[in-house]
């Protein structure tokens, strides 16, 4: 026997005739085998050549045509694969893995009717080819074909029977096609031939809770419960047709129940849950969702996820959902202790760490702040925020070098990042601020007023630690006029510009900006210091003395402040 032959049978193709006998077989079993090394290659060109050749050897071979196509559909010549494979499949029809390239072939050119006739004819021509049924179907959901999708799936249930793949298919074609009833009959052949397989009765209330037809449902699914007390994903679903019903008592019950039950997977919760913070604000949700999380956390103690979905109730129901305020700070700290249990788990996701440390920033909890701020420099070291985290609770104990040596670290890791870049330039000039290296303080401030010259921040405390040194007073009296232009209710920023006109010696203008304030109802005490301080400039010596008696009265802290009361004057 030829090698061609051998080749054939390999591959199951028919066998070729035998060439012409003054031709020499050996030769040409020579030169396919020299093409498919070639092939083997990708070496197309020179395959083709060889093929070419052999084709000219013995022009009736099928296998050689196969090739060919074969060939140039990898190389993306696809019109000469149709050729040549249409010509192989001419002279042998019955090869299965002629019609599966031909399929390829006829995909790659986006002919899909060719793509289903292929199919159709495999099927039809070679024994035992019945699983492309479901590839054919499949062909014509995509042409739209609803009415042959339809038949070729029955052709596939006659051969292997009803399964899920089929009906579920075919329910997806009657949906389409608005057959409802032929739909549902799907999802009841299914419950009927798999009784105790409840995820068919779940598809069919997705169908008729879909279709608005939720008694019905409640009535498959209270069925289902009564037999089934203990599938909880069917409360779920039951939870939902409450929900559309407005029936939020029964809603909350369901979803309790199958939230306590451990064996319901911790994700279909977290979806549950996910799915109605959409609805947020919602007066029915407000206790409801962080409940349903907390219990979460109870039912799953070892898996990160439930620390995780918990926290991002609490922080997120903060964005969403009007709480009261005294109502806020127990949720910003159940969402940091949710936080810190998720990074005690799993201290590998940074952006826990950020929701971790920011909280921890907002209710100002320093112990913990400084202990999690340093876990996370360890683990994330070329994270720049780390360090701004870090030199904040150093601010906070007042070791100015220690933030400051953090500060430039982080700064140089932050040059991708404008708006973190002008938080560090920000505190470093606060930093070398204290330290009283005023120049590094200007230059960092300046630096972040080039990023963002409406930083408000860094105007207020740039204009306002110039004013405490009596250094360019009308620089500072620049850039706090745009804050109060900008920001004309916001008493930190109107006593900076007070107090920048009172070190220039306009105590009119002071006294006319500090009025404003103290008639805002302020209960801040260097209000009142700083408004007697520009009384007494004015010789209202009586009324100074009366600003810093309330002064004192809100903060015994103010310097000197004993010392002016009793002196009746500044002290310097």
């Amino acid at each position: 026997m030829s090698w061609l032959n051998t080749y054939a049978q390999r591959h199951k193709k028919k066998i070729p005739k035998e060439p012409a006998k003054e031709v020499s077989v050996q030769e040409i079993e020579y030169l396919f085998v020299e093409a498919e090394k070639l092939y083997i290659l990708k070496n197309y060109s020179q395959a083709t050549e060889v093929l070419n050749k052999c084709l000219a050897l013995y022009p009736d071979n099928d296998v050689i045509y196969y090739k060919l196509a074969q060939i140039n559909n990898n190389s993306e010549q696809f019109s000469e694969a149709e050729k040549y494979i249409t010509k192989a499949l001419s002279l042998n029809g019955d090869n299965k893995y002629y019609y599966l390239l031909a399929v390829d072939i006829y995909t790659n050119l986006g002919n899909l009717e060719q793509v289903a006739y292929n199919y159709e004819q495999l099927i039809d021509k070679v024994p035992e080819s019945e699983s492309y049924l479901y590839n054919l179907a499949a062909v014509y959901i995509y042409l739209k074909d609803f009415p042959n999708a339809l038949k070729t799936y029955d052709r596939a249930e006659a051969k292997f029977g009803l399964n899920e793949e089929i009906s579920f298919q075919k329910q997806k074609i009657y949906l389409q096609q608005n057959k409802l009833a032929e739909a549902i009959n799907e999802s009841r052949r299914l419950i009927k031939k798999y009784p105790e397989n409840p995820k068919y009765v779940l598809l069919l209330v997705e169908v008729l809770s879909s279709n608005n037809r939720l008694d019905e449902a409640t009535q498959e699914l209270e069925a289902l419960l009564t037999k089934k007390p203990t599938f909880s994903a069917g409360r779920l679903q039951l939870a939902d047709i409450y929900w559309k019903q407005h029936k939020y008592d029964n809603f909350a019950q369901e979803l309790k129940l199958a939230y306590n039950d451990s064996s319901l997977a911790i994700n279909a919760k977290i979806n549950t849950i996910m799915k109605y913070m959409a609805f947020l604000p919602n007066e029915h949700l407000q206790k409801l969702i962080p409940e349903l999380a907390d219990i979460i956390v109870t039912k799953h103690p070892d898996d990160i996820n439930a620390y995780l979905i918990a926290g991002d109730v609490y922080s997120t129901f903060l964005e969403k959902q009007k709480i009261p305020e005294d109502e806020k700070i127990p949720a910003q700290t159940k969402a940091a202790n949710a936080y810190a249990n998720y990074v005690r788990l799993d201290p590998s996701n940074f952006n826990v760490w950020q929701n971790l440390l920011n909280l921890e920033l907002q209710l100002n909890r320093q112990d913990s702040l400084a202990k999690h701020a340093d876990q996370a420099l360890e683990l994330f070291p070329n994270q720049a925020w780390v360090y701004l985290v870090n030199a904040i609770v150093q601010l906070n104990k007042k070791d100015y070098e220690a933030a400051a040596a953090l500060l430039e670290i982080g700064r140089k890791k932050a040059t991708n990042n404008q708006g973190l870049l002008v938080l560090f330039y920000s505190y470093l000039g606060d930093a070398y601020n204290e330290l009283k290296e005023y120049s590094k303080s200007d230059e960092a401030y300046e630096a972040a007023l080039s990023q963002d010259p409406l930083n408000f921040t860094v105007l207020n405390n740039y204009s306002y630690y110039l004013s405490l040194r009596g250094e360019k007073l009308e620089s500072a009296k620049k850039m706090c006029t745009t804050l109060i232009q900008n920001n004309p209710d916001n008493n930190t920023y109107l006593d900076t510009y007070a107090w920048v006109n009172y070190m220039l010696g306009n105590f009119m203008e002071a006294k006319r900006i500090f009025e404003k304030i103290i008639a805002s109802g302020v209960d801040d005490g260097i209000y009142y210091d700083h408004y007697g301080d520009t009384l007494y400039k004015l010789g209202e010596e009586d009324k100074a003395v009366k600003m810093w008696i309330k002064a004192r009265e809100l903060d015994k802290s103010i310097e000197n402040i004993d010392q002016k009361i009793s002196q009746r004057k500044i002290i310097q």
